[in-house]
């Protein structure tokens, strides 16, 4: 969670973590320890999965507003936490607002196990509250999930448009400004998504857009206002991974971690995915190029949560660590002096060279990347729409580039920009469509521009 003050330069600012026990102020980085400043009342379960707002008054004041799945709703002013309170018949109870976004300078909130969400005066933090029911809405049945924003220019100028998700799927798209007047918040639309996994992180801005994470996939709001008719598969955002995310989603549907992040500096999105502690499944991640829509998978992070923020990308770990991503290595340490090769795995589309009848025998193969230093890898032709991954690399040797004062002249390599590295490499084997399996890693960042096949060509038998 960041407090991103007022104050220009960061000097106000804060970061905090929550666990299950409370929060932790970690602004100063490093080891810890961390200071605890503030103890849940309710700890373990489902406490430390918070959702939060930035929000500044008309006289300067800036607050970090958090609600938290077992706690309820808080106040951090830059100084002091304090639970919120609330005037009015009827209230709820602070400690069952689960959730919390900010909507034409209001304050909503999800009440938990409920279908109601709860708003406040303009420019408020407490006071009098109201309720806003949306049960009769859900076509489907279930309790209010998440409320969230989106701006789009409809024809009639820019419009900032309320949207909100049930547990079954049912999603609300509002217009308005004033939810005390029904003449005034009006039901835009109404549509089934499919049902929406644990947790109150299932909508996230999408460049201008919203993304909705449910157990059809991931889409868009936008092409549900835009087809008029039933999605096709294509219409999904994550169409070429479907079946993978459904399968996750079948084993995990009802555990907290299922969220959605863009992050801008790698031009990504990120889809977390659950990782039960006591199950001994390896962690995946299904993160999308935002800008070319090609699907890759993280492995091997151990990502239980994620946030960004204009300081970087942030996830959080089983073991309780903040990493941010950073740098051309992986799981460095805080004083730099270890770190691993980033590892990587892919495999191209099959293709039948032009003539899918006939038997293709590759001779040889010659990736194409461009680093600071060859990336160490494996590479193999695999026949007839075999996906197996290639099972082993070999060792990684660091590259050891020149150190200034201290290099010795034409002995060591010498540093600089990127610059292209090709291998030829043979292959055996023989099928009707080829694709090529690599598999390396690397220390440095690394593009992989293709690859040159060679092979020659036989008849139908």
């Amino acid at each position: 969670m960041y407090y991103n003050s007022v104050v220009a330069g960061g000097i106000q600012d804060f970061y905090f973590a929550a666990t299950s026990k409370g929060i932790y102020d970690i602004t100063a980085g490093g080891a810890g320890p961390h200071t605890e400043v503030l103890a849940w009342p309710n700890t373990g379960g489902k406490a430390g999965w918070c959702s939060v707002v930035n929000y500044t008054l008309v006289d300067g004041t800036h607050n970090l507003l958090v609600c938290d799945e077992d706690n309820g709703y808080y106040i951090f002013d830059g100084t002091t936490w304090e639970a919120g309170t609330f005037t009015g018949n009827p209230k709820p109870l602070a400690a069952d607002l689960v959730h919390i976004t900010e909507w034409q300078g209001r304050i909503w909130f999800v009440e938990r196990n409920t279908a109601r969400a709860w708003f406040l005066d303009p420019l408020a933090l407490t006071g009098d509250i109201t309720p806003f029911d949306v049960g009769s809405r859900f076509k489907r049945g279930g309790h209010l999930v998440q409320n969230t924003t989106w701006t789009l220019d409809d024809g009639a100028g820019m419009d900032d448009r309320f949207v909100m998700i049930s547990s079954s799927g049912d999603l609300l798209v509002w217009t308005g400004v004033n939810p005390t007047t029904s003449d005034d918040m009006v039901l835009q639309g109404r549509w089934v998504v499919g049902a929406v996994p644990e947790g109150r992180r299932v909508m996230s801005d999408w460049g201008g857009d919203v993304a909705i994470l449910s157990t059809n996939g991931l889409l868009t709001v936008s092409s549900l206002l835009t087809t008029g008719k039933p999605l096709a598969a294509d219409a999904y955002l994550s169409y070429n991974i479907s079946r993978y995310v459904r399968s996750e989603m079948a084993k995990t549907l009802n555990e907290f971690g299922w969220s959605i992040e863009i992050v801008p500096s790698e031009g990504v999105a990120v889809i977390t995915v659950p990782q039960p502690l006591k199950t001994s499944r390896d962690p995946v991640q299904f993160v999308v190029n935002t800008t070319t829509n090609a699907w890759c998978m993280f492995r091997d992070l151990d990502m239980v949560c994620q946030n960004k923020n204009n300081k970087g990308y942030f996830f959080g770990t089983h073991d309780g660590r903040v990493m941010m991503t950073d740098g051309e290595v992986d799981n460095a340490n805080l004083a730099g002096t270890s770190a691993q090769p980033i590892k990587f795995s892919m495999l191209s589309h099959y293709s039948d060279l032009g003539s899918p009848a006939t038997w293709k025998r590759p001779q040889f193969v010659r990736p194409s990347w461009l680093a600071n230093s060859e990336p160490t890898y494996a590479v193999q032709v695999r026949f007839d729409y075999d996906i197996n991954e290639i099972a082993t690399i070999p060792p990684h040797i660091p590259s050891e580039l020149a150190v200034w004062d201290t290099a010795i002249w034409d002995a060591d390599s010498w540093g600089g920009s990127a610059q292209s590295f090709l291998e030829t490499v043979g292959q055996t084997g023989m099928g009707r469509t080829l694709a090529l399996a690599i598999r390396g890693e690397s220390t440095v960042a690394t593009s992989y521009l293709g690859a040159d096949v060679m092979v020659d060509q036989g008849g139908i038998l």
